[in-house]
This record gives C-alpha cells, structure tokens and sequence, in this order.
C-alpha cells in the first residue's frame, strides 16, 4: 500500500511544472526547518525548566542538609549532657540527699552547666533549653520557656520517657512555637541506670528557616514547608496544604507544575538527611510561564513570518528562473513546426554564463547544425540515387563471376585436372558466403563447410606444412552461429602459424556442446605462434592497434556480444604450445531464435 502511494506521488510530481517541482522542494524544505526549529524551541524550554528544577534543587538539598547540621548538632549537645559527669552528679545528689546546702548548690551548678550549653550551641537555633527533674526544673532562658504552653512541655516530657534515653522530636508545633526535642537522662555511674531526669530543647524553627532563605533572591518569592508524614510542621499556610495535598498522589516526577487557584507554581522537595522529614519548595510559576509563552509565541510568530517571506521570494524568483524555461520551450515548439524559422529572443543570452545560457546557445548551435545537416542530407540524397542506378548496372556482376567459375571447374574437369576443380569449387563456395546479404547467421554445418573450402584452397598453397581435423558431432550441425565467425579465426592461425614459419603447422577445430549450461564452445588451436597476454584487451583498448586480422578478431568478438550478451564472446589464450580461440555462445538450432 505505501509503495503504491509513494508509487502514485512519485508520478504525479514528475508530470509536474519545473516551477511546481521547485516551489514544492522549497516549501518542504521551509516545513522540515519550521519543524526542527520548533523541536530546538521545545527543547530550549525543557531545558530551561530542567535548569530551575537543578537551581531549585541545589538550594534545597544545601537547606536540607543545613537543616539537618543543626538537629544533628542539638542531638550531639543531648549526648553530651547526658554523659557530662558535672550533670550527673548534681542530678544524682538532688535526687538521693536530703541536706538542704547540698541540693542548693547542686541547683546552681546545673542551672551554671545549662547555660554554658545553651551559651555554646545557641547558634543552632536553640530558644532554651530546660532539665527537668522531679523537685524542680532549671532554665537556661526563663522568660523564653515561659511562652510554651505548659502541655506542649508535658507532651515533649511523656514522649522523652517513653524514648527511654533515645532522642525524641515533637514537630506539631512547629507553626506556633517551634519544635522540640527530649531526651532522658540516666544515672549512668549506677547499675539499674534509674531516671535522673528529663533534657527538653526547644528550637525556633521560623528564625532557622529565614536564615536559609533570606539570601535566596534567585527567584521571586520562593515558598517553603517542611512535613512529617502527612503533617505539616513548617509554614502551613493554604497554598501549600494544597500543594500538599495534592502531592499526596505520587507523581513519579522529580518535580511538577501545579496549577493553584489558577495560578502556576514549579513545586520540587528533598529528603532532610537523618530524619523522616521531606523539604518541599515551591516557586510563582505565572511569570515563568508567561515568560516562556511569550518567547515560544514571539518565536513562532517570527517562524511563521520567515515561511511567508521564504514563499514569497521563493515564487518570484522561481517565476523569474521559469520564464527562461518557457522561452526556451516556445523556441523549440517553433524549430519543431518550422526548422528554417528565423527564431528570435527577446534576451540576450550570449553573454550569460549559467545554465540557461549554455542551454540557449547551445540549442541555437544545434538548430543551425541541423539546418546545415538538412542541406547536406539532400545534396548525399541526390547522389545516392545517382548511386542507386550504378548499382544497378553492375549487379550482374557476381553472376557473372559464379557462371565463369563454374565453366572454369567444367573445363577442368573435362581436362581431368581435379586439383583446379577443387580449388574453383572452394573458391565459389566462399564467394557466395561472403558476398551474400541475405542473413547474418549460418547454421553450424555451413560454417564448417566454408571453413573447409577455405583449408582446401590453404592445402593447394602449403601442401604438406598444413594439417588439420575437424571434430564436431552432426547432431549439432542445426546450431545458429553468426556467419564467418570461424574462418577468420581459422585464417588467423594460418596466417600466424605458416606464414611466418617454415615449420608444420597443426589445426585442430573443435566444437563442444553443453546441454546443462546451454552452450555451444568453438576451439580453434594451432601451433607454430602463441598469442601475446591480454591480446584482445590491448586491441580494445588500442593499446596495440588493430590492423589486419587484430580487427577480425574484434569484429567476431563484438558481434557475439551485440548478438548473445556480455556473458558470451571471444577469448584468446596460450595452452601448452597451443595458440587456442575459444567462442562460447547459446546453443541456438531454431533460426528466430538468434539476434539478427
């Protein structure tokens, strides 16, 4: 079906106007670049998403990792003051004295030891940081604790006891009041580890978050929530419990493009290392967008703008290429009715150095040739008429020859003298071989019959220097071979083989038939000459130049393959102390069979 169709296109643009044909090459040519130019402008577009979505994520995981820096580093102070032996020597004495001075100092070197702690990791974000035990409770920032609701510490407390000594954060706070992280305390110096008491941090997790983000200006208002699960713990504010939301369905993309309240927002997040905490952000996508709309519709209108120009110019200058076209086909119209018109041009295309010009000159030289021929063909008319009737009074001529010849061998015979007889008899059965036009084609035993009548006159003249035999089964006698291809060949080896020896010279002519190839193979060897390498290359290719019996055997060459194909024809070749010719051609016995 698709062959037929391009079949069908194929066709009907070949029967199409020059200036169509052309037209259609520059428009498809115009729609395959518009193409590409518009898979490079989707492309640039994906890039340049691909680029915010890297830059975004850059940012993020910088963030995340930061974020996770700090929790890691409060988790590390926790550590530390569990294990601090300053700590757990004052708890230890609170807990198990009942001497009012010791507990009182114990009170103060906690409340001293809390601080330094809070002092020192306070640049982690820390608001305060409280030890609680189960008499009283000391602050490193009172006034600081003291905006926390008294159940959000309880909740922190009961989930630091049921951590039993691990690290717990409580992050539902966040929006309000920051999140927070307990851990309990143990007597480490005691074998049963009992409960000293209970470390609770509270971090600002609103100044921690501008601080990342206040020197982001990369994009306008990029937005930011951090979630826990389904929760979440960081600027929960509408558009992002949407994007929250709405995320909830996986997307299997590293980011996408949610449209909120109409508006567009490039929403991407990042795992915060360490903890089961996912940091989202969300970019204004609406300038973005109307950024890229407005470059991608500027670029196609400019696109669009290009194919018309393209089409315009493209019509005027091949109208202008054409009109030398349609000029150029009326002169030939006119030479074709009238070839003595007197052809005129309204340009001048002799000084013209393109196409065009070649064409009309070289058109106008050829009417003028033609004309020239036309005179000259009437003048060669005129004398091959006059040809025509000398032909016709010396056509008797070769009857008169074959009727002499024949009283020659009557009167030879009568005489007795049957050596003149065979000669005549010879001579006559070549005469009328080579002078007959009637067919180009002998069958096989005609051939042969002329070879014979040719050796039998060679006999008479180089007696007992020539030998030869003939082998060829009669069965093959009905096979059509072009006329004299054997006997030039025959002659050729006389020619080389006697006349330029005083050596016996041995003819050997043998005909083979294949039958399941097809083919009938003539040898003609002779010894006394060897043929040089390549001999019948060389006389193609006039190498060596052909002259005497080098044309014959070209002619016999040319004739096979004009007749038979290339697959058959003469070859020349050296066996032993063997001059060999060897024709291969069909195995043809009906006469409308052979190329004629």
């Amino acid at each position: 079906m698709m062959k037929l169709l391009a079949t069908k296109i194929k066709l009907l643009f070949s029967n199409t106007s020059l200036k169509r044909k052309i037209l259609t090459i520059v428009l498809v040519s115009i729609f395959l670049i518009s193409g590409v130019s518009l898979a490079g402008l989707q492309i640039v577009s994906n890039a340049y998403l691909k680029l915010l979505r890297n830059t975004i994520a850059n940012n993020l995981s910088y963030s995340a990792t930061t974020i996770s820096y700090y929790l890691s580093n409060i988790e590390t102070m926790s550590g530390l003051m569990l294990s601090d032996s300053n700590i757990q020597n004052n708890l230890a004495d609170i807990r198990h004295s009942d001497n009012p001075r010791i507990r009182t100092e114990a009170y103060k070197n906690l409340s001293y030891t809390v601080l330094e702690y809070y002092q020192q990791y306070k640049p982690n974000f820390i608001s305060y940081i409280t030890l609680n035990n189960p008499d009283f409770v000391t602050y490193s920032n009172f006034l600081g604790s003291r905006k926390t609701p008294e159940e959000i510490e309880s909740r922190v407390l009961d989930a630091a006891q049921a951590a039993d000594g691990r690290p717990v954060w409580i992050s539902d706070y966040g929006k309000d009041h920051g999140i927070f992280m307990g851990r309990l305390i143990k007597n480490i110096q005691s074998s049963n580890l009992e409960e000293l008491g209970t470390l609770l941090v509270s971090l600002d997790l609103e100044a921690l978050m501008d601080s990342l983000n206040k020197d982001n200006s990369m994009y306008e208002d990029p937005q930011y929530y951090i979630r826990t699960g389904e929760t979440i713990i960081y600027n929960d504010n509408p558009v992002s419990a949407s994007i929250h939301y709405q995320r909830r369905k996986p997307s299997g993309q590293s980011y996408e493009i949610m449209t909120i309240d109409r508006h567009k927002y490039f929403v991407t997040e990042k795992s915060i290392p360490g903890f089961d905490w996912t940091y989202v952000c969300y970019v204004s996508y609406d300038p973005i967008f109307q950024s890229v709309s407005f470059v991608r519709t500027l670029s196609i209108c400019m696109i669009i703008l290009s194919i018309l120009s393209a089409i315009a110019f493209s019509e005027s200058m091949i109208t202008f290429i054409s009109c030398h076209t349609r000029g150029l086909i009326r002169k030939m119209e006119v030479f074709s009715t009238d070839e003595n018109a007197v052809i005129e041009s309204d340009y001048d295309y002799s000084c013209r150095k393109d196409e065009f010009g070649l064409l009309n000159r070289q058109f106008d030289h050829m009417a003028e040739k033609i004309r020239n021929l036309i005179q000259v063909n009437y003048v060669n008319e005129l004398w091959k008429k006059d040809a025509q009737l000398k032909a016709l009074e010396t056509q008797i001529n070769p009857h008169f020859l074959y009727n002499t010849l024949e009283s020659v061998n009557w009167r030879a015979q009568v005489a007795g003298n049957m050596e003149i007889s065979s000669m005549v008899e010879s001579l006559g059965t070549l005469l009328r071989a080579t002078l007959s036009n009637s067919t180009s084609h002998f069958d096989l035993k005609k051939e042969l019959e002329i070879v014979t009548a040719y050796i039998t006159i060679q006999k008479y003249r180089f007696e007992d220097r020539l030998e030869y035999s003939i082998h060829c089964d009669e069965a093959w006698y009905n096979a059509q071979i072009p006329k004299m291809c054997i006997q030039p060949l025959v002659e050729n080896s006389i020619n080389y083989g006697l006349e330029e020896s005083t050596e016996l010279c041995t003819i050997e002519i043998t005909i083979e038939h294949q039958p399941e190839s097809g083919t009938l193979t003539v040898l003609v060897k002779n010894d006394g000459s060897l043929f040089e390498d390549h001999l019948l290359e060389k006389l193609h290719s006039q190498e060596i130049k052909p002259h005497g019996f080098g044309i014959g055997l070209i002619n016999i060459n040319e004739r096979i393959k004009l007749m038979f194909g290339k697959d058959y024809g003469l070859t020349l070749y050296n066996e032993n102390d063997w001059a060999v010719a060897r024709i291969i051609m069909p195995y043809i016995t009906d006469q409308e069979g052979i190329l004629c």
